[in-house]
């Protein structure tokens, strides 16, 4: 997993230059809901209709690019994963929804907070976002006016700073060793960096030359340095880097190899229609361990909230929602 929170981090780009809304709201004429009327609540916190309907205006934005790109009829009534991709379009907006209540959540209880500095920045950010040409009139679609952008804004900020307190040795919110062994260990992530001699047409010599490098790794003093040096001058350029069980990073069999070595120990030589290879596995740099343990633990905890809906979000219908929305752009299109 990397990134699992990514989406925070895409709404800082979306959000920080959006065009004013206009009284009563395209999403709430789009949905017949007062758009400060709280919707839903996570763990306590409430939610106006007006962060939900973003987020589920902005999935079925993706959701009909994704269907237009592809050629394909856009059908809400289709079904998908046990629903109809209407349902789905609902859910992810949902989980969107429910994942920036808990980042607040979550600062409030850690004490992350921004300062007048920062809140000023973001502000000028924004005026500088809002000047650049397009951007004004597509996030205007999305029912966002300069208070609401910057509060958007501001979780992708709460979230950052939640990220670098969890890196903290010191503070509440940082893991144990044994947390990010066992996270480490259970998402089957290895470090590893490869020396890689690419085949070609001369195998023969490739095979050589892999049994060359091999052997000066059996005579080394300091074996991590030796394999340093030989990897960056083989053909994988890639350097050390961390892999996911079938991330595709690696082929299936030098991937099974790599997981059966300790940290430091050096595999032999393994023979593939890429070429040879010579594989050393490395310590997790501690800095990417946690910000990945970080995130699991946010989707986690996004995933057992307490959320409570209204009835309002019971009869909202996403097809009718996006329907109207886009009779909506349309007639603004026209003016």
């Amino acid at each position: 997993m990397k990134k699992t929170v990514t989406v925070l981090l895409l709404c800082l780009c979306l959000t920080a230059c959006a065009a004013p809304a206009e009284p009563g709201g395209i999403l709430g004429q789009a949905s017949g809901l007062d758009e400060d009327e709280v919707l839903l609540t996570v763990d306590g916190r409430e939610v106006p209709s007006w962060r939900y309907l973003y987020w589920l205006a902005y999935t079925c934005d993706r959701v009909a690019a994704r269907y237009r790109d592809a050629g394909a009829v856009l059908d809400w009534k289709a079904p998908l994963d046990g629903g109809t991709l209407a349902d789905y379009a609902k859910d992810q907006a949902l989980a969107d929804t429910v994942l920036y209540a808990t980042v607040e959540n979550w600062a409030e209880r850690y004490g992350c907070r921004l300062s007048d500095q920062e809140r000023q920045a973001a502000g000028e950010n924004w005026e500088r976002r809002a000047a650049e040409q397009g951007y004004l009139e597509k996030l205007a679609d999305l029912g966002l006016d300069r208070e609401r952008a910057l509060a958007l804004e501001e979780v992708g900020a709460l979230y950052a700073k939640l990220c670098t307190l969890a890196d903290q040795p010191d503070s509440a919110l940082a893991p144990g060793k044994e947390a990010l062994d066992t996270f480490a260990a259970a998402d089957g992530r290895i470090k590893v960096d490869r020396i890689l001699i690419a085949a070609g047409e001369e195998r023969d010599a490739a095979r050589e030359q892999a049994a060359e490098a091999f052997a000066k790794l059996n005579g080394a003093e300091d074996q991590g340095a030796v394999f340093g040096a030989l990897a960056k001058a083989g053909d994988d350029k890639a350097g050390p880097r961390t892999i996911l069980p079938g991330d595709g990073q690696l082929s299936r069999e030098l991937e099974e190899a790599a997981q059966t070595l300790a940290v430091g120990q050096c595999s032999g030589i393994l023979e593939s229609d890429e070429g040879f290879s010579i594989l050393r596995r490395l310590a997790p740099e501690t800095a990417e361990v946690v910000e990945d343990y970080f995130d699991s633990c946010l989707q986690e905890a996004a995933a057992g909230a307490q959320t409570a809906l209204t009835e309002a979000y019971d009869r909202l219908d996403a097809a009718a929602f996006y329907e109207a929305l886009e009779a909506l752009r349309a007639e603004k299109t026209k003016e």
